[in-house]
């Protein structure tokens, strides 16, 4: 397979073009597609199917990589490759698999969020872990979060709270005692952070978690949910289907960040801060104006529009689940089950119609969104559940880091900056005869 230099753009290709990028025949591309590697789509009032070009670019690098093109595989930072060791989470057709313990199985366990997390941490199950000693919350730091009220809008709620972790980091930077551990930090992290979620909710102000209270639902109150039986339950199935996955920005920030000797709390504010850019926690924000209003025929006719102009469907087709993602799955079923109101099954129903329309499968975003709006919950709500739960996951990854030993430094590949006019912006090019780049 040969090293493409001009791929295609769009969203989407078709055949000829999936074809030409990968340089193989149409059949090679339809045994990609049967394997699950290549999903492939169809638009209403066309035969003809179209193939994720996020897909093909995946495929593509991976089989230049295992060809010997250096440069290319360095590649597997942007496609998904394996690239760092773990022992913590493995991705598997069924979802995240942590310590060996599937998600989705931990669900229907009804596992607490403090079981997940110490699994997660010291890879030992425990199904009645305790709830965890509260720590009080300085007083500046909570005069700090009130003041920061007015800044926590849709656009910097993550990065208050990165301000606050790294707040509390210079306040417990010496040992409080000759036992305290990463653990005792972690859990301190999580529980200010909760508190912070007060901030995503309808009446902004900081919460306090309570003595003898669960992290789910300190979450639950301090976002303003009702504390029925049915909003325990999603707020502590979220958690637990959020706790770790692959390396996302903010993963891979926090192994950075622990490779290089940073404190917990500088990892986590480095975590929070990539996770708030756009192609991120803005996912959910994503998936809340396309679930907009107008019930099912209205849900639909957005969806179909912006497939038959190309355009991607906020919430659908997750790059490491090809046959659909499980805890999107997951939410899906428990919605219907715990939230039979109408208009929560039109959006079921919608996202059903819109998978056979057109090919996609849902991800965990757009059912968290529709989930959390049914339990009456603010817009940035499911954003602050992914980054509680997120930080179980954080912890662990520090730790695993920290004991590898290794400074994470990829090398760059130096461009040659390129000005194909006045008007339009330097675009590079790689220099020949440079080494990996000359590898094609």
């Amino acid at each position: 397979m040969r090293a493409n230099p001009n791929p295609p753009s769009g969203e989407y290709l078709t055949a000829r073009e999936a074809v030409q990028w990968l340089d193989v025949q149409r059949q090679t591309l339809y045994a990609y597609v049967s394997r699950g590697l290549i999903r492939s789509v169809i638009r209403p009032g066309q035969k003809a199917r179209l193939y994720l070009r996020a897909d093909v670019e995946r495929v593509h690098a991976r089989a230049l990589a295992r060809a010997g093109h250096g440069a290319v595989a360095a590649d597997a930072m942007n496609h998904g490759q394996a690239i760092i060791s773990t022992s913590i989470t493995e991705i598997t057709p069924q979802g995240p698999r942590y310590r060996g313990r599937l998600a989705t199985e931990l669900v229907d366990e009804a596992a607490s969020f403090e079981a997940v997390a110490e699994l997660l941490w010291r890879g030992q199950w425990e199904p009645q872990a305790p709830v965890w000693p509260v720590a009080a919350t300085p007083r500046m730091l909570v005069g700090m979060v009130e003041a920061l009220r007015d800044a926590a809008g849709r656009d910097s709620l993550l990065e208050v709270f990165a301000l606050v972790v790294l707040q509390l980091g210079l306040q417990r930077r010496a040992p409080r005692n000759a036992q305290e551990s990463v653990h005792d930090h972690a859990r301190e992290i999580l529980q200010v952070l909760v508190g912070c979620c007060g901030l995503a909710s309808r009446d902004p102000h900081y919460v306090p978690m309570v003595r003898g209270e669960r992290i789910a639902d300190a979450l639950l109150r301090a976002l303003g949910g009702e504390p029925s039986p049915s909003n325990r339950a999603a707020i502590g199935l979220m958690l637990t289907l959020l706790a770790d996955h692959e390396l996302m920005p903010g993963t891979l920030a926090v192994r950075v960040a622990a490779s290089s000797g940073a404190t917990l709390h500088a990892c986590i504010a480095a975590a929070l801060c990539s996770s708030s850019g756009m192609n991120v926690a803005h996912l959910y924000d994503d998936a809340h104006a396309f679930l907009g209003g107008g019930g099912k025929a209205a849900l639909l006719r957005r969806a179909l529009e912006r497939h038959a102009s190309g355009r991607p469907l906020p919430g659908f087709g997750h790059a490491l689940y090809p046959q659909g993602d499980p805890r999107g799955r997951v939410l899906l079923a428990f919605m219907r089950s715990h939230y039979p109101q109408r208009p929560l099954l039109a959006v079921c129903e919608a996202i059903e119609e819109i998978e056979r329309a057109t090919g996609l499968r849902v991800r965990h975003e757009l059912p968290m969104v529709a989930l959390t709006r049914a339990m009456g919950l603010g817009q940035e709500a499911a954003s602050a559940i992914f980054v509680v739960a997120r930080v179980a996951g954080w912890v662990a990854h520090i730790e695993e880091q920290r004991r590898s030993g290794q400074l994470m430094r990829p090398r760059a590949r130096f461009v040659t900056p390129v000005a194909h006019d006045s008007a339009s912006p330097i675009a590079p090019r790689t220099v020949p005869n440079a080494g990996l780049n000359n590898q094609s």
